[in-house]
Order: structure tokens, then C-alpha cells, then sequence
């Protein structure tokens, strides 16, 4: 028996005592699984595939048809299934739990989480008139008879098995197990942690978190960057921009619900958002220890204990800057590091939805506005070779803009390479509306023979 489990089993605080065959075979038994389970994890060095030997040993031993890890976020009031095991059908398999439970109708098992009892309801039929809508749920979830015990704190929630058969009354096993379980949960989430550990220059203390929004979703903490793909949802992204670009304390529940679903129908949008909001906090508690969102009686909103600073935000200080900068070079530095800021639209991936249309277009036309005044400046300092690279990168991003594509082939054409200018004029007109190409040729025809 591994060490861990012989420690976590003398500090098990139920006595499973009794006098009769069962509780002998009981002990016979656990001695006998305990060495099984020894040799199926011994050398296994991923957590999930311990965790899962551990709940299938567990679903086996009870003769329970699952056996699951539910984890609960208490301040956005939803539980979940983490992992689980199926007798029937195997690991992960589809299962009757939704997505995300709401905690409304648990307040057994809040009470027992808080006090680390266990939750034995040998026959739910027993509760079917004193706790009508907590029956129901069990009903929607094909249980007849239920026992768990807590976990508590980074993770919480319960190791629960769902209809055992045998050893209802004799939990030392399942509670030896639990500390196995968790211990395989804690560890899998430190390596998904250690994969994200970039750290960025931008960040100096534990609360502070940089937010990237131009081009693609991009969170940075201390401990590591979560990006975009990785949270898996755009509606998590979407939640999330929306609170970010609010200009309220607080955003109420409907008002986020009908920006980011604004032509579903949904017969539980609260309980969506919930979703959303938790989503995203098991994905930012890789990075960080803190709630990047809080619930308030207004509605959601930012965290305030963090520092929460945006590339929209720099972006605004690099150009107001730049504006009153003392001398061209110290302007060219900094509309260098505003422009360089601009990845593209702002959340690329949704900005042709309503709530954020009108600050995508006006930060594009902030970002061009910006990058036509850093060519000009640097074309006051003749450095062509900056203006053709600042006016080519731009155009990658903005292929539109006939101002831009003026600096480039000015500078091309200064730097003595006219047949090159003459072919991004060509391309020109393939982005370009026809007056605004013929307002480009005109331009520079004025300089030179390009057109």
C-alpha cells in the first residue's frame, strides 16, 4: 500500500466498525483492492489515468453503476462533473449530469461540505415529499440511492458514487480514496499550470493581469498566458470583452445574456452565464489564485482586487503620448510601440457582432490614424527602410487604407526601387476603392512617373 493512502486511511475519522460477516468480508476486501489498485498505478505518472483507476476501483468495490468527482464553484453557485467513471459504459462516458448544475436545490450538500460529512441518502424515495425539487433533480439524473464525501478547498466539491449495492454503511474506503483522488486531481492541474508559465515584462506583482485584445483573446499573469483557443468557448471570450469594454461598475446578468446570445432562445439564460463564468475561472485558476470575475448583487464585474490593465489602454496612453512628445524621435518611439500594439480588430473572432462593432471600427481608424502619422515622422527623418516596413506590416493588417499604401511606395520609390513601387501600386488597386485609387495614382504621379 502506497504511503500516502496508509496515512490518509489512519486519518480517516469513521470508525466502519461493526460486528457482523459484512463488515469482515469488508476488510478482507479492502486490503485485497488496496494491493490491486497498488500495482495498476505504481510507476503511472499521469494523474488523470490514476484518478480514473482509483473511481473505477471505487464504482467495483461499491458496485455503484458511476462514480464521479463533482467539483463546486460556491461563488458562482455551479457544480460539475470533472471526471468520472461508468461502470456500464467506461471513462468519460456520456452521462445523465448536465454541463452545469445549479446549487439551488443542494443545500444538503452545501451543509455537508461545510461541516466534511458525508452524503448517504440510501433510498431518494425517502425525500420524495420533504425535498420535492431535490427528488426531481435525482430523478433527471437516474439515482436511487447516493454516497459522497467531501473535498474541500482548491479543488472543492465531492467524490460521489451514484447507486451502490453494497457496503452502503462502511465509507473508510471511499474516504481513504478521496485523498488518492484529489491528490491526482491537484497534481494534473499544477502540470497544466506549468505548461502556461510564460512570464511577460509587462507583469511585476501577483495581481496584476495584462489583457490583450487586438487580434486574438490573450490573458497574462505572473504564472502563464491563457490564449484565446484555449478557453474552448467563444462565448466565454465574448463574456469576457464585454465586461472588459463596459464602462459600468457592474453588468446585469440580462444585459450580458442579450449581447452574447442575441438570437437564441434559451430557456435558462442565468444559468448559462453561470456556466460561462466558471469556465472561465477553472481556466484562469491555472495562471492565477484570484476570481478574475465577481458576482455582485449588480450584476458581474471585473475583479477590483486585481490590476487589470488592457492593450487598448496602452494603446490610448503610446497616442496621447506621442501627441506631445518634445522631439520627432522621442514620437517615432513612441507611435512605434502604440502601432506595434495593434494586432488586428479588436476581438477578431466577434467584431462584427452589435456591442462591439462601433469600438472595432474605432480603434482601426485609431490604429491607421496612428500608423499614417508615425510614416510621416519618420519620413521627416528620411528612414525609408522604417517607413517601407511599418507601411508593409500595416497593410497586412489594414489592406485598405490608400494613405498607407502612399508611404509605401513612396518609400519604396526613394530607396531607388521603382518597379517594385510600380507593382504594389498594381496591388493597390485590387484593395482599393476606384476613387481612392485614382486619388493614390494622382499622388504620386505629382512625384513620379509610377502610374
Amino acid at each position: 500500500m502506497p504511503e500516502s493512502l496508509k496515512q490518509s486511511f489512519k486519518e480517516s475519522s469513521e470508525a466502519d466498525v461493526g460486528n457482523d460477516m459484512e463488515y469482515v468480508r469488508y476488510a478482507v476486501e479492502i486490503e485485497r483492492i488496496i494491493h490491486r489498485l497498488h500495482g495498476e498505478i505504481a510507476g503511472c505518472c499521469d494523474p488523470k489515468k490514476v484518478a480514473m483507476a482509483v473511481m473505477e476501483t471505487i464504482a467495483r468495490f461499491y458496485d455503484a453503476d458511476w462514480c464521479g468527482i463533482i467539483h463546486v464553484d460556491l461563488d458562482v453557485g455551479v457544480w460539475t462533473p470533472l471526471w468520472w467513471y461508468d461502470a456500464k459504459n467506461g471513462p468519460m462516458a456520456p452521462n445523465t449530469c448536465q454541463e452545469f448544475e445549479l446549487s439551488d436545490n443542494c443545500g444538503r450538500w452545501l451543509a455537508c461540505l461545510k461541516t466534511r460529512d458525508s452524503v448517504k441518502i440510501p433510498d431518494v424515495e425517502e425525500i420524495k415529499e420533504s425535498n420535492p425539487e431535490e427528488y426531481k433533480m435525482y430523478q433527471r439524473l437516474g439515482v436511487q440511492s447516493v454516497l459522497a464525501v467531501p473535498f474541500w478547498k482548491n479543488p472543492m466539491g465531492f467524490l460521489t458514487m451514484r447507486n451502490p449495492k453494497r457496503y452502503q454503511n462502511h465509507r473508510s474506503l471511499l474516504r481513504l480514496l478521496n485523498h488518492a483522488v484529489i491528490s491526482a486531481v491537484t497534481e494534473y492541474f499544477l502540470m497544466e499550470t506549468n505548461k502556461l508559465a510564460i512570464m511577460s515584462p509587462r507583469i511585476e506583482k501577483d495581481t496584476d493581469v495584462y489583457i490583450s485584445m487586438f487580434g486574438e483573446l490573450k490573458i497574462t499573469t505572473s504564472r502563464g498566458v491563457l490564449k484565446e483557443q484555449e478557453l474552448k468557448s467563444p462565448k466565454i471570450v465574448r463574456m469576457l470583452v464585454y465586461l472588459l469594454l463596459s464602462k459600468k461598475a457592474a453588468s446585469a446578468p440580462r444585459e450580458i445574456v442579450d449581447a452574447i446570445w442575441p438570437h437564441e432562445e434559451s430557456d435558462a439564460p442565468g444559468k448559462n452565464l453561470k456556466g460561462l463564468v466558471y469556465r472561465l475561472q477553472q481556466s484562469f485558476s491555472l495562471i492565477s489564485d484570484y476570481r478574475l470575475i465577481e458576482s455582485t448583487s449588480h450584476g458581474y464585474q471585473i475583479n477590483p482586487k486585481l490590476n487589470v490593465f488592457t492593450d487598448i489602454q496602452l494603446f490610448e496612453r503610446k497616442w496621447r503620448m506621442a501627441l506631445n512628445a518634445p522631439s520627432t524621435e522621442t514620437k517615432a518611439e513612441l507611435l512605434k510601440k502604440a502601432v506595434d500594439l495593434y494586432n488586428g480588430d479588436l476581438l477578431r473572432s466577434a467584431n462584427s457582432e452589435h456591442w462591439i462593432i462601433g469600438q472595432s471600427v474605432h480603434y482601426q481608424h485609431r490604429y491607421i490614424g496612428a500608423v499614417t502619422e508615425l510614416l510621416k515622422t519618420l519620413h521627416q527623418d528620411q528612414d525609408y527602410h522604417c517607413v517601407h516596413r511599418y507601411a508593409a506590416k500595416a497593410l497586412a493588417i489594414v489592406p485598405h487604407s490608400a494613405d498607407i499604401y502612399y508611404w509605401l511606395i513612396h518609400a519604396i520609390h526613394k530607396q531607388g526601387h521603382t518597379e517594385i513601387a510600380r507593382s504594389e501600386l498594381r496591388t493597390a488597386k485590387n484593395h482599393l476603392l476606384e476613387e481612392d485609387y485614382e486619388l493614390l495614382a494622382n499622388r504620386l504621379a505629382v512625384e513620379a512617373n509610377m502610374t
